[in-house]
């Protein structure tokens, strides 16, 4: 009777307890969206689902995002693929493991590359081209935390005789934005960009604009980034935010909803998939050689 009542008084404490719990969720801020109201849905779909507390935050750059993830200031992070990538080629220590990403529906087209574009006047009209004329071109990039903005066309670009973009340019600038960089060139600060492809076909409807420039390069199709769950919090409570999100599509496709909306290159995404690290394996053989990848990971890593 007595291990009966412990048992039963030991049930209420640790359901006191984590009843006051609280996961924190966390992302990245882009431009000037730091996807606060995009995320905060999903915190209250988790609430619900898991019956925990759910704060958000959002860290203004990918890498100050890196370094909380370091320091252990989040649960549930949502980070894109070159954050992911740049955790793990880094020499610091981190607790959170890769559990689930954005699936794309099979017959989606164009929904996360990179592109690279030259102003007309430029005699660049293919990859191969660049390095040629790498000494007398002003490139510009997004912003050192972007996959498609910085890593996929730095891989490209060392694919094509350009290891060190920073050195081999006349000049290399980071435009901030996707938009950013395809602003730079058309306001003649840039002759070449890498940019979401979306980010340039949007220009299509621009024909002035879009006489001005000239597509040099498309990239294949980028994964999305994963969702990351802390090693240190209880068993139950990982499978709980898994589950939750694994029937979010179903459950609340108006979170999921607002949560696509703050990245574009999730527009087409329909629902989670589990995942592991092994998950990025083919994208991180997709683009040039293993060792271009590596130096470019060691470059920003740290």
């Amino acid at each position: 009777m007595l291990k009966q009542l412990f048992t039963f008084l030991l049930v209420c404490v640790t359901s006191m307890l984590q009843g006051q719990q609280a996961l924190r969720l966390a992302t990245y801020q882009y431009a000037d969206n730091d996807r606060i109201k995009n995320i905060t849905p999903l915190a209250g779909y988790l609430q619900q689902q898991c019956g925990y507390t759910v704060t958000v935050k959002s860290y203004p750059t990918v890498h100050a995002f890196i370094e909380a993830i370091r320091n252990n200031e989040t649960d549930i992070a949502l980070i894109n693929t070159f954050g992911y990538l740049l955790l793990e080629a880094s020499d610091k220590k981190y607790s959170m493991y890769p559990a689930l990403t954005l699936s794309v529906q099979e017959d989606a087209r164009d929904n996360y590359k990179t592109c690279l574009v030259a102003v007309a006047t430029s005699p660049i009209t293919t990859l191969q081209q660049i390095q040629q004329y790498a000494s007398s071109t002003r490139m510009m990039l997004v912003a050192p935390g972007s996959t498609s903005g910085n890593l996929v066309p730095r891989l490209a670009l060392s694919s094509a005789g350009i290891p060190d973009a920073d050195k081999q340019f006349a000049s290399m600038e980071y435009g901030k934005t996707h938009i950013g960089a395809l602003q730079g060139l058309l306001k003649g600060d840039a002759d070449l960009a890498a940019m979401g492809y979306t980010e340039y076909m949007k220009l299509q409807k621009d024909t002035t604009a879009q006489r001005l420039l000239r597509l040099v390069w498309l990239s294949p199709e980028i994964p999305l980034g994963p969702v990351l769950i802390h090693t240190q919090l209880s068993r139950s409570v990982q499978q709980q935010i898994v589950a939750a999100l694994l029937h979010i599509h179903q459950d609340n496709a108006t979170a999921l909803e607002s949560l696509k909306a703050g990245w574009s290159e999730a527009k087409q995404a329909t629902h989670y998939i589990r995942i592991k690290g092994s998950y990025y394996n083919t994208f991180k053989k997709i683009l040039g050689k293993q060792q271009d990848l590596q130096r470019i990971l060691t470059q920003f890593a740290n």
